[in-house]
């Protein structure tokens, strides 16, 4: 079996295990991951591109946890259930959007950012692996997203729309992608990790990239494989 089989196989038992752990033992390990993942990219060179993806991933996962911590006082205090799952899902959906917007764009944002405090390291952003796989994840977050928020509407139609009972009863019992919320994100965080951790490897296994201090071009360098010298 070719090495690169090895290694998907290995992804896949990584992404697994991952998600094993998040769902039953551990419900932040993916946050710890990732951190400790863009600990790893400052000390790794030439990973400008890793160290601005990871770190809006570990912002996206400290805004998620914070939202969360405040929606669950705001329970403890007496706010009805259904309006803070509504607000939960509202401000997930809005973040990952968010998230999956800023990746569209990430190499244009990356460029201006090193541009403006690292001018020397601006042929070192390019498109990565893990910008294309994480932008399909993401989408697959918003599609997540969206699913558990109509079904929640629906399902709370007479008290967030003021729909009678007789309307609103059949949706009552409508809570497939409710049981099946705290899997699904499981899984696509565990994908997160998964390809970042990949994505890793395999920049570092790049050969090194010369710096062109003399090259004023706004061209993106991309790396390539060089040719062994006999």
């Amino acid at each position: 079996m070719a090495v690169s089989n090895y290694f998907l196989l290995f992804c896949v038992g990584l992404a697994g295990l991952l998600s094993f752990i998040h769902f039953q033992l551990v419900n932040y390990i993916h946050l710890v991951v990732v951190s400790v993942l863009l600990l790893v990219t400052f000390l790794v060179k030439y990973q400008e591109n890793m160290k601005h993806i990871i770190a809006l991933i570990v912002a996206s996962f400290v805004a998620e946890f914070i939202i969360y911590q405040i929606l669950f006082n705001y329970v403890k205090v007496g706010t009805e259930v259904y309006k803070a799952n509504l607000l939960n899902y509202l401000s997930v959906l809005i973040l990952d959007l968010i998230v999956f917007y800023i990746l569209k764009y990430r190499v244009r944002f990356s460029l201006q950012f090193v541009k403006r405090f690292q001018p020397k390291k601006w042929q070192y952003i390019y498109t990565t692996h893990a910008d294309i796989l994480l932008y399909g994840v993401y989408l697959a977050f918003i599609v997540v997203d969206l699913l558990v928020l109509g079904e929640h509407l629906l399902r709370n139609m007479d008290y967030i729309f003021c729909v009678s009972e007789a309307t609103a009863k059949p949706f009552w019992s409508w809570n497939w992608v409710y049981k099946s919320y705290p899997y699904a994100k499981s899984i696509l965080l565990s994908c997160v990790v998964t390809i970042l951790l990949a994505t890793i490897f395999v920049e570092n296994q790049r050969p090194e990239q010369e710096d062109d201090d003399e090259d004023d071009s706004d061209e993106v360098i991309h790396k390539t494989d060089q040719q062994q010298k006999p």
